[in-house]
């Protein structure tokens, strides 16, 4: 059956399984105690509400526990100039991506619109 591992290091497999739904880390942040943690560990309390809004970024309702770790990391201290360039610089890349993927359904439209009225 399932016997509960006596040290952390037994769980760390089946802890990096979970994932968490959205709707449970909502209710979480209002807690007094959840609070006094994420202000302990220096994140914005203005973050708090939007925690899973901020570590869901495909909006798909639940959060690895890996990517809330990573998340928590990341949200800890103020901003750097450094995070914003690298911000600034993903959305130029994903720009780009962008612009070349409309290149090309713009040349599949013509493609099939020629096929068609050929």
């Amino acid at each position: 059956g399932d016997e509960i591992p006596t040290k952390l290091s037994g769980s760390v497999d089946r802890i990096y399984s979970l994932d968490l739904h959205t709707s449970v880390i909502d209710r979480m942040v209002t807690l007094p105690h959840v609070q006094d943690l994420l202000n302990d560990l220096d994140i914005d309390p203005e973050d708090h509400r939007y925690l899973s809004e901020l570590l869901d970024p495909d909006n798909g309702g639940t959060i690895p526990v890996v990517d809330v770790i990573d998340g928590l990391r990341r949200l800890r201290g103020d901003p750097r100039r450094s995070d914003v360039v690298s911000i600034n610089m993903m959305v130029r890349s994903l720009q780009l991506l962008t612009s070349g993927l409309q290149l090309q359904v713009a040349d599949i439209h013509d493609a099939v619109v020629g096929k068609r009225s050929g």
